[in-house]
């Protein structure tokens, strides 16, 4: 699930000083242009936030606010720039105390750009309740009415349009037409709103998950600087704790995708072909490896110590991704290191995933239960999880056994 680091051994530890509460980068680093295409955004707001919450403000804060919020558009890109330059941090990173001071930040300006998300969205939700409730006070006025026009008109809207008699007087009419317009409200309302509650409980989701990586991030990142300045003994004890500890969240992160995939599996029926997510760089193939962040795995009777069972495929951050044969979609959400995925299952036992997607700036586009066809955007590339760059983990699983993707190329 990693994408490997071209570089010399993970040796050298640099002591990991506030990183947390000091998100910038130096002015000196450089970040390639963005190369990403423009995915479909979530809805942002439209004031500046802080990347913490915060209560909301009196009416004299909300107008001195209004006069300094900054173009929502120069925001995007601010917030975009800054995830350029953490990628450029995450992918130069030489040394285990760098990957995981790059880590944070790039977790930590993830969750900034979901904090004003989550506000926005609460915001509308506030609306949308407010909207219903006075609809159904509308409603429910109409319904204590004892005029006869309106128990007819009552009586008239629960039938279908066909059954409506054609010699309703001007004053039937018109109250039809009204109590139709108010149940026609309300259920988009109602429609909105599970929505606007499905997309708040996807964020916060997000920014749980990116929380509490943080966190273990803070703690692996103290205990590397407390040894750099002691001994070399002490230095290097503290890398390969945090190198188990690493390790150990990627086997947790693989239990709990086994048990998705177990219940996942469609045996029926046989898989469409095969194409790949992606057009990208190949970083890592498939089966045993020396890379020291990926977890121990028993492939076809043969123990590893560490073993990549997907391949990885390098592209530009918000680079759409497909999926990769027809089926259903039987997940989406975040694993227990962090990384956002997208579970399709297919035909024949097939479960396809496809990890480190986008969750702040691009959700993935489709939910548990959809249909997919070849080819359908599912995602976009992003850098959640144990990453050290922005690529696709592409993996495939046959009756919940990991398989080379490459080889179904040529045919199911």
């Amino acid at each position: 699930m990693l994408h490997r680091v071209l570089a010399p051994p993970l040796l050298a530890v640099a002591i990991v000083a506030s990183y947390l509460a000091t998100p910038a980068i130096a002015d000196d680093t450089t970040s390639p242009p963005s190369a990403r295409p423009s995915p479909t955004p979530i809805p942002t707001h439209t004031s500046s936030a802080s990347p913490s919450a915060r209560p909301s403000p009196s009416p004299s804060d909300t107008t001195a606010a209004a006069t300094a919020t900054p173009d929502p558009e120069a925001a995007r890109a601010e917030a975009e720039a800054a995830r350029a330059r953490d990628a450029a941090l995450l992918a130069n990173a030489r040394s285990l105390a760098q990957i995981i001071e790059a880590q944070a930040r790039v977790a930590q300006d993830e969750l900034a750009g979901l904090d004003p998300q989550i506000e926005q969205v609460t915001t509308d939700l506030d609306g949308v309740n407010d909207e219903i409730a006075a609809l159904q006070a509308k409603s429910d006025a109409r319904r204590s009415l004892r005029d006869r026009l309106e128990r007819e008109a009552l009586r008239m809207a629960a039938l279908p349009s066909a059954a409506v008699p054609a010699n309703l007087s001007d004053a039937q009419r018109e109250a039809l037409d009204d109590l139709r317009a108010l149940q026609s409200g309300l259920l988009d309302a109602q429609t909105r709103l599970a929505e606007r509650a499905d997309l708040l409980s996807t964020l916060k989701g997000s920014a749980g998950a990116k929380q509490a990586y943080i966190a273990r991030l803070r703690d692996r990142a103290r205990s590397l600087a407390a040894a750099a300045t002691s001994s070399d003994s002490d230095a290097k004890a503290a890398q390969i704790a945090v190198l188990t500890a690493l390790v150990q969240d990627a086997t947790n992160a693989q239990t709990a995708l086994a048990q998705l995939v177990a219940s996942a599996i469609v045996r029926d029926g046989s898989a469409a072909a095969w194409s790949l997510p992606v057009r990208g760089l190949l970083t890592q193939s498939f089966g045993p490896t020396s890379f020291e962040l990926e977890p121990p795995a028993t492939y076809k009777g043969v123990s590893y110590a560490h073993f990549h069972g997907a391949i990885d495929l390098a592209a530009p951050l918000g680079t759409p991704i497909t999926a990769a044969s027809d089926g259903v979609v039987a997940f989406v959400g975040h694993l227990p290191d962090g990384a956002m995925i997208v579970l399709v299952a297919h035909a024949g036992g097939y479960v396809s995933e496809y990890a480190h997607l986008d969750d702040t700036f691009a959700l993935p586009p489709v939910k548990a239960g959809q249909a997919v066809k070849t080819g359908q955007v599912i995602g976009f590339i992003g850098l959640t999880g144990i990453t050290t760059g922005a690529h696709l983990h592409y993996a495939v699983m046959k009756d919940g056994v990991p398989i080379d993707p490459l080889t179904l190329l040529e045919g199911p």
